[in-house]
């Protein structure tokens, strides 16, 4: 498949493919959001409705699940400001979706020294 890249403007959302999702399901992803609040702040409806919209909602909140387990690892063993944890949750954020190192290049520049090689070694074990 060829890859395009499209303006965010012109890209549609895909369809609602689960009309409601279990109980047990938005507990898990109103502790997602809990924990990601300062560095990812959505309301609850826009979590929600993205996971309405996966094919697979189950398989994307244990996605969300091991990043979140990254990052609250990470920030427990570093006293961050808020600047700084966003730039580990985006640094973390593009590894889990494929990024290389070489593609963040720049952003890991916004961490503490060091820090690039501790989040590759904790995304490599959670």
């Amino acid at each position: 498949m060829e890859q395009k890249n499209l303006p965010l403007d012109q890209l549609n959302l895909g369809p609602i493919r689960h009309a409601e999702l279990s109980p047990a399901l938005i507990a898990r992803i109103a502790s997602l959001r809990s924990m990601l609040n300062d560095v990812y702040s959505l309301p609850m409806e826009q979590w929600l409705d993205g996971f309405q919209r996966d094919v697979h909602p189950e398989r994307e909140v244990t996605w969300w699940e091991r990043l979140a387990a990254c990052y609250s690892e990470y920030s427990r063993q570093h006293a961050l400001g808020l600047k700084d944890k966003k730039a580990v949750f985006n640094v973390m954020l593009g590894l889990a979706l494929g990024s290389t190192v070489n593609d963040l290049a720049q952003a890991a520049l916004a961490l503490p020294v060091g820090s690039l090689n501790e989040i590759l070694s904790i995304m490599g074990r959670v």
